[in-house]
């Protein structure tokens, strides 16, 4: 018999809340979602093919829009159409890297950290995400699990009454728990007490108040100038 309790994993920073759930993507209760996107903004296959068939072909003429105004985005940066059909403020796209081209980890916190900023920008107070390179693309559960966790925690630390104030990774029955054990190594390796973020799993259990010491050094493509150029 599967194990349906442990589907989900929430910690409050501040008061903040961050969720790691087995859930769908594009049903998410949050007002925007990121895409995993390529390069060229060709969303045929996976999540992405999956929005624009939710979502209806406007999602993909304005991408197409997009690269024709700006090219190609390189990995970690990101670019916003609307949502089209599905019940959403707006879908972030971010780009990925393939496994193998380098320096992974930091260009999925870039694209984690973008998308955040993107958040704030538009006073948009929670955001969805899929787990960013880890399917066809191919990069290792614990790499994009440590990405996320010091994208995240290190925005919230820099920025305490910015947006978003909800984050929701939305996983698969079979990263997540893959992701929430890179997570939470990540979390202890991070925390300078050496002590990890107090997860509760479960769905019948209040989750435990997680805190992690940051400083600002620690934000990944942060610099407002580098943003800038690719928030359109």
């Amino acid at each position: 018999m599967a194990d349906n309790k442990k589907q989900a994993v929430q910690f409050i920073y501040a008061d903040r809340e961050l969720l790691l759930q087995v859930a769908d993507l594009l049903s998410a209760p949050v007002e925007v979602i990121v895409n995993a996107a390529n390069s060229s903004l060709a969303h045929g296959g996976g999540i992405a093919g999956q929005i624009v068939a939710r979502g209806g072909e406007i999602i993909q003429q304005q991408s197409d829009q997009f690269i024709k105004e700006h090219g190609t985005l390189e990995s970690g940066m990101v670019a916003i159409t609307s949502a089209g059909k599905l019940p959403f403020r707006a879908i972030i796209h971010a780009v990925g890297p393939v496994n193998g081209e380098g320096d992974e980890q930091r260009k999925i916190q870039q694209a984690v950290a973008r998308s955040l900023q993107l958040c704030d920008m538009h006073d948009w107070k929670s955001i969805g995400f899929p787990a960013i390179s880890t399917g066809i693309f191919s990069v290792p559960i614990e790499v994009s699990a440590a990405a996320f966790f010091h994208a995240i925690t290190s925005y919230w630390d820099a920025r305490i009454d910015h947006n978003p104030q909800k984050i929701m990774i939305c996983l698969t029955q079979n990263n997540f728990e893959p992701f929430v054990h890179a997570f939470r190594a990540a979390s202890m390796q991070k925390n300078e007490q050496g002590q990890p973020l107090q997860f509760k799993t479960g769905d019948e259990s209040p989750p435990e108040v997680g805190v992690v010491e940051l400083n600002e050094q620690d934000l990944v493509g942060q610099d407002n100038s580098d943003i800038d150029d690719w928030f359109k």
